[in-house]
């Protein structure tokens, strides 16, 4: 058996030491340390971070979340600053930045004035796709779907209610279904809308999707059933009834939504979490309570990731 209190533990990083007081796990009989390595690598990354703070280097994060704000790949972020892809990588792992490099990729977060110095300078020549997503964020436009004129066919919350409705009948024939979860169907919404995007480079449902804690939410389905963590103990409403008659009509929606159905029926909810959070997710490149940008989600999905 084993305890968890905390810990202290000095580290050296490059001649610095700091001190680092976090949780770790003691054997209950003998009260010795145990080596755990998550704990470890979580108390490192205080230090680590703390020598960050200290010698004034982007963290991880930070160059995430940048890369994020303005829809760039690792690759494209490399290509714009004249840096390898391996090198950013690394950095967004935990490596520290060189002085030269942290002063490149601070100056280019700071200010949106420096990347349209990259982009305007002649002499920098750079694939029509870096120069699309950095004047789509420029222009506050979307490049992904810029050629959508006609608007979805149908709303989020129908397509929310078809799999209410589509999950009422396969519980009338496998007791060992579950009922539907607020949580999970916006999971299932927002795969669904990531095949349509990276298919299609049109959007879904027009309603913005947005980082909360629980994964990407869709504000509109969150909005029609805050409160109600399962949706349906026994039959759906009329509602739901009629929007699932009426998106049944389209054949080529109908097939998009049966197949994420069908691949993620076994999921629950906390499941398909792990999926939506992982490290350099959509999800987890935007900020909390942001609007996760389409771009992010077209650039995942087209790698045949989703997340």
């Amino acid at each position: 058996m084993a305890y968890q209190k905390d810990f202290t533990t000095i580290y050296t990083i490059n001649g610095h030491k700091y001190t680092v007081k976090a949780p770790a796990f003691f054997d209950s009989k003998t009260n010795e340390l145990i080596p755990d390595k998550a704990l470890d690598d979580q108390a490192a990354e205080i230090a680590r971070q703390k020598y960050r703070d200290e010698m004034g280097l982007l963290s991880p994060k930070k160059i995430k979340q940048y890369r994020a704000k303005v829809g760039l790949t690792q690759r494209n972020l490399a290509e714009l600053t004249g840096l390898s892809p391996n090198t950013i990588a690394l950095y967004e792992a935990g490596a520290f930045p060189t002085k030269a490099n942290n002063r490149l990729l601070k100056a280019l977060i700071k200010s949106d004035n420096v990347l349209k110095q990259y982009i305007s300078d002649e002499k920098n020549k750079y694939s029509d796709e870096l120069i699309a997503k950095v004047n789509s964020y420029l222009n506050h436009s979307d490049s992904v779907v810029e050629s959508q004129t006609e608007q979805p066919r149908f709303t989020a919350v129908q397509l929310a209610n078809w799999f209410r409705v589509e999950n009422y009948f396969e519980r009338d024939n496998d007791l060992n279904i579950d009922p539907l979860t607020q949580m999970k169907v916006n999971k299932l919404l927002y795969f669904a809308y990531g095949r349509f995007l990276a298919k299609t480079r049109s959007r879904l449902f027009s309603s913005p999707i947005i980082h909360l804690q629980y994964g990407p939410v869709i504000t509109e389905v969150h909005k029609k059933f805050n409160g109600k963590r399962v949706l349906d103990i026994g039959k759906p409403d009329k509602e739901a009834m009629d929007d699932y008659n009426q998106v049944s009509k389209d054949s080529e929606i109908v097939d998009l939504l049966d197949k994420v159905n069908e691949d993620y029926i076994n999921y629950n909810a906390a499941r398909l979490s792990k999926k939506t959070h992982r490290p350099g997710s959509p999800w987890d490149l935007t900020p909390d309570r942001r609007i996760i940008k389409d771009q992010l989600i077209f650039d995942s999905f087209k790698r045949g990731v989703e997340e």
